[in-house]
């Protein structure tokens, strides 16, 4: 026992902490940091419900998705951490049921993105997705407080 003391095997272990520099920001970027936000997600395109949720996980908001298709959204959700609800968003009363659930678990909601009306947007590509995900996200932010609602006109 002694000679393991003197070999240093016994020494508590000691602790080297780095801090990285901040990342260095090219000219013309711009930054913005998100507080912790409760966001739930409703209905819409599974491909625009999943990159709006995915988008505000990546801000580390908590996100409630609601949407009818469980078996896509199941194993999404296990992987992107969001919390799932198999209703029928179009269903009487079953959003309010999300939101109060949301409301007795996180507190009350931040955001609710209610994507029912965009209906239209099923066949868009995961890119277009992404990128209206990402608007939508920005637009969610406490420092755009002056928007209240936001809707998607769709042109023929």
């Amino acid at each position: 026992r002694m000679e393991e003391y003197r070999a240093g095997k016994l020494a508590p272990k000691s602790r080297v902490v780095v801090h990285a520099a901040g990342a260095k920001r090219e000219p013309g970027e711009f930054t913005m940091v998100f507080p912790k936000m409760r966001v739930a997600v409703i209905g819409g395109p599974l491909v625009l419900t999943a990159a709006v949720a995915d988008r505000f996980r990546g801000v580390d908001a908590s996100v409630a998705v609601c949407h009818p298709d469980s078996k896509q959204c199941t194993p999404m959700a296990q992987a992107g951490g969001w919390r799932y609800y198999p209703f029928d968003p179009s269903a009487e009363g079953k959003c309010g049921i999300v939101i109060d659930d949301v409301a007795s678990r996180w507190g009350a909601a931040d955001v609710v993105v209610d994507l029912r009306e965009c209906g239209e947007l099923s066949e868009m590509s995961d890119e277009e997705a992404r990128r209206m995900a990402a608007l939508v996200v920005l637009h969610s932010h406490p420092d755009f407080g002056f928007v209240r609602h936001t809707g998607l006109e769709f042109g023929e």
